[in-house]
């Protein structure tokens, strides 16, 4: 005869059991989330810089030492532009984002370079990014109100956002010298520019990528520029502007 007690017990163990095979099969079902040493992301850092030459030469404020391709000897004496939108391309086409802008002078060697300390290591095809002020924030004061930033505004009156490019110095043409501003603004004139490159990042690894940029391209590739027929001053001038935007295409290279 079993009793109310004995009941009891049984009642109870069979509870305890269900109990231990409910559990069980929660657990086999669970997915393993815990990541493998293979899946691991890693930060790391990562510094792109930018060394300036003219066809080979290095570059020198106010000398007169660089040739364009319309044959007049010119100096630079400033030299100034932003990149947005700087990413880092997967193999699989995916973009990793290293900076929004950067402004950079060619005379000033605090500005040369992006460091960036967050990147996931991996393998990466190339590297993109604007020449310019991307168009989504390419409007009065969008950029910290730094003395840079105010020194390139682009003014309301003709469209506002930021300059580009600032792009000065003086050409001789026969005995006189003149002086020339190839001034890049508008979302019209913002260059796309992709670069292919095989990098790696590797964890706690520093990476330094050194990109050149060619700034007797400016003037020669696809359009020849020539000071006296399209212009010296080019602030303003669609034509001009144009033919230099296409120019700025292939400035780049590793």
């Amino acid at each position: 005869m079993i009793t109310s007690q004995n009941h009891l017990i049984m009642n109870r163990k069979k509870l305890y059991i269900i109990f231990l095979l409910t559990a069980l099969v929660i657990s086999s079902c669970k997915k393993d989330d815990s990541p493998t040493p293979n899946s691991l992301t890693v930060l790391t850092g990562i510094n792109l810089a930018v060394n300036y030459t003219i066809d080979g030469k290095a570059l020198y404020v106010d000398s007169f030492l660089y040739t364009s391709a319309a044959g007049f000897n010119y100096s630079i004496n400033r030299f100034q532009y932003y990149l947005t939108n700087v990413k880092l391309i997967k193999p699989d086409n995916a973009e990793i984002l290293i900076t929004s802008s950067h402004y950079f002078d060619a005379f000033e060697e605090a500005t040369s370079t992006i460091a960036i300390s967050n990147i996931p290591s991996g393998n990466y095809i190339g590297i993109k990014f604007n020449i310019g002020v991307d168009s989504s924030f390419n409007y009065w004061d969008s950029l910290p109100n730094t003395t840079e930033n105010t020194n390139m505004l682009w003014p309301l009156l003709m469209g506002g956002g930021y300059h580009f490019l600032k792009f000065e110095g003086y050409y001789k043409d026969g005995l006189s010298d003149y002086g020339y501003a190839m001034h890049l603004g508008t979302n019209a004139c913002n260059i796309p520019v992709v670069l292919s490159k095989n990098i790696s990042v590797t964890p706690n690894n520093t990476l330094t990528l050194n990109m050149n940029m060619n700034i007797n391209e400016w003037l020669k590739n696809p359009n020849t520029f020539d000071f006296n027929l399209d212009g010296n001053y080019i602030m303003g001038n669609a034509a001009a502007m144009g033919k230099i935007t296409q120019n700025g295409h292939d400035v780049f290279s590793f």
